[in-house]
């Protein structure tokens, strides 16, 4: 049988990887915004966060909430389509170049406005030949 301070030790190194997983998973997720040409003035648009919050989060001062989590894993899904389906030599233009199918709009303007999912659906319309 386990004791106190063995089962309470388990539990704060559990939430140190925790914490060390969360911190690396949104530092590489902003590193691959950064990648797409998404600074952090749109980033922080697309998350409803101030620029300065970002800076905290690479910095390690302050971690995303629960929201912010699960918007940073939409954008990370929104990456790793855009690699495979467009390639590195032309996902920055079709990121920042208007799209028939959003209204003549660039994926930026409406990542900036938080429309991930948009974004995300028209990149799997790509991803099943679908062109409209």
């Amino acid at each position: 049988m386990q004791t106190k301070e063995a089962a309470k030790k388990r539990v704060i190194t559990t939430r140190k990887d925790t914490k060390a997983h969360k911190k690396s998973s949104t530092l590489k997720i902003i590193t691959h915004c950064e990648a797409l040409g998404i600074d952090s003035k749109i980033l922080s648009s697309c998350l409803a966060v101030n620029p300065k919050t970002i800076q905290r989060w690479r910095e390690g001062i302050a971690e995303p909430g629960e929201s912010a989590l699960r918007s940073l894993e939409k954008l990370e899904t929104v990456y790793q389509l855009a690699a495979r389906l467009l390639g590195k030599d032309s996902w920055k233009a079709w990121f920042h170049s208007p799209n028939h199918t959003l209204g003549e709009e660039s994926p930026v303007d409406l990542l900036s406005r938080g429309e991930v999912d948009h974004v995300k659906n028209v990149l799997g319309m790509l991803e099943w030949g679908i062109y409209s």
